[in-house]
């Protein structure tokens, strides 16, 4: 079992860093984001699965060209190729993002 607290691992990403991860597997990745007002998250996309979940803090989504507000427990999933980018953020975002398969391993 591997276990941890969010806030506390957000707290510990750099900052010249936006997320660290923290679970890998044969399945899936884990990461902590966090995302600060002036932060740019530029349009993409990820071979993989997404699911995000908002820990803390308010923003936005644009998943091609369709924005959302985006707040603490909210859940979104992404299908593999899908691009999107977090804007807008009001102080901080803290995000959990979950890929399958692991980030990277379906490039």
């Amino acid at each position: 079992m591997q276990a941890f607290n969010v806030s506390d691992v957000a707290a510990e990403i750099p900052d010249n860093e936006e997320s660290t991860e923290t679970v890998r597997n044969a399945a899936v990745s884990l990461e902590v984001m966090k995302f600060e007002e002036g932060d740019d998250d530029p349009m993409h996309a990820h071979a993989e699965d997404e699911i995000y979940h908002v820990d803390s803090g308010t923003g936005k989504i644009n998943v091609e060209g369709d924005t959302t507000d985006v707040s603490e427990g909210d859940v979104i999933h992404l299908e593999p190729g899908t691009e999107h980018q977090f804007l807008d953020f009001e102080d901080e975002l803290v995000i959990t993002a979950l890929y399958a398969p692991p980030k990277g391993s379906a490039e």
